[in-house]
């Protein structure tokens, strides 16, 4: 299937259901370590459905990823490029963990997690836009329009939230809107040539 460049790679953010655990080490610091995309995971957009495919981090830049309370990024809690937080994929899907500070933020992330009051996460990216697609395809499934998340661009955020927003399907309907209005293009092209042979053959036809 064709798909229609877009102006640029815009900004998304989801939110996974996924368990938080808090890690001491013998110096007595703590670590939270969670989830922030999970594969084999279908997530109910509303009007779509989604999932991220195995292969969609292969060449995603996470080269500075901000681990921040509620996407808030005046309560950072670590970041890549500091060495204070990594991230990474497994066989479960993308992987984050955060040396948490010794500061109120630090120190009420961990007892909120431990009590089980922040027990989600959400993480922020954008999809690469290239000539060939826009980092996602559509399917029919079920009866209902369904994305497969295919080639993350960038990873810029990770965070542990309280409620997790209802994510922003704007940029989502934008691409799905542009594979659709290239699919009608090509089946407008493809019946206007139906119908210039069949004139041809009409022609033939009658001349014989």
């Amino acid at each position: 299937m064709e798909h229609r460049k877009q102006a640029n790679n815009e900004p998304e953010r989801r939110a996974t259901v996924a368990g938080l655990e808090i890690r001491a080490n013998d110096a007595g610091k703590f670590a939270l370590r969670g989830y922030a995309a999970r594969f084999n995971s279908v997530y109910n957009m509303g009007w779509f459905t989604e999932e991220v495919h195995r292969d969609a981090f292969k060449n995603a830049d996470m080269s500075d990823v901000r681990i921040l309370l509620n996407h808030d990024s005046n309560q950072i809690l670590g970041r890549t490029a500091a060495g204070t937080a990594r991230v990474g994929i497994d066989k479960e899907g993308l992987w984050y963990e955060v040396d948490l500070p010794k500061s109120p933020n630090g120190d009420n992330v961990r007892v909120a997690v431990e009590r089980g009051d922040i027990s989600q996460s959400s993480w922020g990216f954008t999809l690469r836009i290239s000539d060939s697609g826009n980092g996602d395809k559509w399917e029919k499934r079920d009866g209902k329009e369904h994305r497969i998340l295919t080639d993350i661009d960038t990873v810029f955020d990770a965070s542990p939230v309280t409620f997790p927003a209802n994510p922003d399907t704007t940029v989502a309907k934008r691409s799905f809107e542009q594979v659709e209005q290239v699919k009608n293009e090509t089946n407008t092209t493809q019946q206007a040539r139906t119908a210039q042979i069949a004139a041809i053959l009409g022609a033939a036809s009658r001349r014989s």
